[in-house]
């Protein structure tokens, strides 16, 4: 059979069950960690995880989240000496990857050190605590299901290494045609270069985030959300009935509905 259509599939939040736990073991602390910042733990903790995971938000980039949160502890707390060389990095970089950001640092820009040190250190705590990570229930067998018409394609912004160590221990990879993740650039671009290959028609993105949406509509192409909190339920919803309105050209009708139920359930959640 000619898979002439595609389904673009977010990783975090949206097929693993992995958003919560990396922030709440990962990312917060290595950020504690790495300024010395115990004495404001909880409070910033908290303002980290409203940030990532509580709020429209929700998924963003982790740089820009990083960004976010410094912004916060320099208004806060302590002066942040770097805010600006970090924005202008943020800005202009193709990529916000820790290997671009290695390579702006060699380039003369010492001061951003703490930032990719952090990185670093997210993803040594992310790899001691990958086994705790699974996909959602019931994930797997709709995946397998959907593949057998449609093609899949990881777009994620997490790095590769543990994305392909996730889909393969749960032997997801084997029902994916391609992956994309932080080092081949934004979910946007991503998708944009895939694109090349079939009309914004025929794709559709899956996410759990206001950035894959968004990733969606700068492409011209559907979005399906897997609504936080309601992640098993927005799956077997997708199987059973809008993955047919995808295939037969009727999904756009009922997708504003979707969408705007979509930003209800993170704004509650704001």
């Amino acid at each position: 059979m000619v898979k002439d259509k595609v389904i673009f599939m977010d990783s975090d939040g949206t097929v693993m069950d992995s958003m919560t736990l990396k922030h709440n073991l990962c990312f917060g602390p290595a950020l504690i960690e790495t300024y010395h910042l115990e004495i404001y733990k909880e409070d910033i903790l908290n303002k980290w995880n409203e940030i990532n995971l509580y709020s429209l938000t929700r998924g963003i980039n982790r740089f820009d989240g990083h960004y976010m949160i410094l912004k916060y502890i320099d208004a806060k707390y302590q002066k942040i000496s770097f805010l600006d060389q970090f924005k202008i990095w943020l800005d202009t970089t193709k990529a916000k990857a820790n290997s671009n950001l290695n390579s702006y640092i060699e380039q003369g820009h010492k001061e951003l050190k703490p930032i990719l040190a952090w990185s670093n250190l997210t993803n040594e705590k992310i790899v001691l605590h990958q086994e705790e990570v699974k996909p959602f229930a019931n994930v797997y067998n709709v995946i397998k299901e959907l593949a057998k018409t449609f093609r899949i394609v990881i777009i994620s912004s997490a790095n590769n290494k543990a994305v392909m160590h996730e889909w393969e221990k749960f032997k997801l990879l084997p029902l994916v045609d391609e992956v994309c993740t932080q080092e081949m650039g934004s979910k946007s671009e991503c998708i944009t270069k895939i694109l090349e290959q079939l009309k914004p028609k025929d794709a559709i993105m899956l996410g759990d985030a206001i950035g894959d949406l968004e990733a969606a509509q700068i492409n011209k192409i559907s979005f399906y959300p897997i609504m936080p909190l309601h992640e098993n339920e927005s799956w077997q919803d997708f199987l059973n009935i809008y993955s047919k309105d995808f295939y037969n050209s009727i999904y756009k009708n009922k997708e504003n509905d979707i969408i705007a139920n979509f930003y209800k359930i993170l704004k509650k959640e704001d």
